[in-house]
């Protein structure tokens, strides 16, 4: 028996000693985690509360049942999605339901050829944009290059010989450029 971890019986003595207050967190949790799912925050409870009973899912003795409970749903509402290859939703700014909001609705999650082809012809004008805009920055330029490598922080101020004050400065300076430069943001 591992008595790093609780069993089951710790477990149900738990649930059952949860307070009004934890039971709400558990929901309200579930409520988000269960949003375009096709189920309800009980049921990621439930799932959650199973799992751990049975032995599936083990929590350490270490760490406190509700958040563990939390981080269970999240990884069951994770696979869910993952499984189901969840439906993209948008807003419709053209129809509204019966209350007056806008409707949530569908959309195709493959994207028509035509809408890649558009997508990366604005990836490259941004990206030319930018270039050209630090044309004169070399280190900006080259911050800009190792983010579109997704070149991780360590990586680029290691590569450019600088610490967190110079990484941070250069990062402001592009920032308050780009800002100069598009204050409304992208505009197509």
């Amino acid at each position: 028996m591992n008595r790093d971890v609780f069993d089951p019986d710790e477990i149900r003595a738990a649930i059952d000693g949860l307070a009004v207050i934890d039971l709400a967190r558990l929901r309200r949790a579930g409520r988000l985690l269960a949003f375009g799912l096709a189920c309800e925050a009980d049921d990621l409870i439930g799932e959650a509360v199973a799992a751990t009973l049975s032995g599936t899912r083990t929590c350490p003795r270490r760490m406190a049942l509700v958040p563990f409970l939390i981080g269970a749903m999240r990884s069951i509402a994770s696979a869910a999605r993952g499984a189901a290859g969840r439906v993209e939703t948008a807003v419709s700014f053209e129809a509204t339901g019966t209350d007056g909001r806008p409707l949530v609705v569908p959309v195709d999650p493959e994207p028509t050829a035509e809408t890649r082809l558009l997508a990366t012809e604005d990836k490259a004008e941004r990206i030319a944009a930018l270039e050209n805009l630090f044309a004169d920055d070399e280190q900006a330029l080259l911050m800009l290059w190792a983010d579109l490598e997704l070149t991780p922080k360590e990586d680029i101020m290691i590569m450019n010989d600088l610490d967190d004050t110079a990484y941070a400065t250069i990062r402001r300076r592009m920032r308050r450029a780009i800002n100069g430069r598009y204050p409304a943001g992208w505009t197509a």
